[in-house]
């Protein structure tokens, strides 16, 4: 009786712990860090005498997936104040992947680079973080993240 007894406090035990987020499950979350490069062009058109006739400002966009070597680090939380828990330094084609996690909540981020222009020959860089938040629900999933967009603006 009292073996019958210390097998079903441990298996009530065991049963009743819930796993928090992070390492040790079957599931993943994976995807793209890209770049977008923005800049304006100044077309002008003349007239038949070859005079200024009207000039248009295009600002224009490209899109482009990021070198290698861009770091993507995951929290095992909502908390965007904690501490990284892991990161990826995505692939040649911006890719990151975190494999093996548990159902939970989780935040991804990365850098932007920035420049700010004080004038033509003065310009201050700077870093900022752009956060994603994901919440895996179910066993074995592959959940792709929207892409990180890094913004560089001419």
């Amino acid at each position: 009786m009292k073996k019958i007894a210390i097998i079903l406090i441990f298996v009530i035990g065991f049963s009743a712990c819930k796993k928090e987020a992070g390492e040790g499950g079957t599931s993943v979350i994976e995807g793209v860090v890209y770049k977008i490069h923005t800049y304006e062009s100044v077309i002008t058109e003349l007239d038949s005498l070859g005079n200024i006739d009207t000039t248009y400002k295009v600002i224009d966009t490209l899109y482009y997936q990021l070198d290698a070597g861009k770091d993507v680090y995951i929290i095992y939380s909502n908390d965007e104040l904690a501490i990284y828990d892991d990161k990826f330094e995505t692939d040649y084609n911006g890719r990151y992947r975190f494999e093996f996690l548990r159902n939970g909540d989780y935040t991804l981020y990365t850098y932007n680079d920035s420049t700010v222009w004080i004038s033509s020959e003065i310009s201050i860089k700077y870093e900022y973080p752009i956060f994603k938040h994901i919440k895996i629900s179910a066993k074995n999933s592959e959940n792709l993240v929207d892409d990180f967009i890094i913004e560089k603006n001419q």
